[in-house]
């Protein structure tokens, strides 16, 4: 919820609100605390197991990290929204492999 306030301008006003033009002065910011978020989550598992996350695990963890790590320095067009297909997909297929090894 946090993040989308980064994404999403304020609404108030009477000027036409531009999205495009607002993501791109924010992708920093929003880039860069989901990128924290992985970093914490890695570290969460050090802190409480004393390891790092086990390599299926952390092989997502470095590729959503890189993923995210470019968002926030490029503003290619074509990237970002290659980001939104590719990070659901890789997204999806990291939830049924962690629920698969669950099990």
């Amino acid at each position: 919820y946090m993040m989308t306030a980064l994404v999403f301008p304020d609404f108030f006003g009477e000027g036409a609100v531009d999205l495009k033009e607002n993501f791109y002065a924010q992708r920093g910011w929003f880039f860069t605390l989901a990128f924290s978020t992985i970093v914490i989550s890695v570290c969460k598992d050090i802190v409480l197991d004393g390891r790092l996350p086990n390599t299926t695990n952390l092989i997502f963890h470095v590729i959503f990290g890189v993923t995210l790590f470019i968002g926030a320095l490029t503003r290619s067009e074509r990237y970002h929204k290659g980001l939104i297909v590719f990070g659901s997909a890789l997204f999806v297929v990291y939830i049924v492999v962690l629920f698969g090894r669950i099990h």
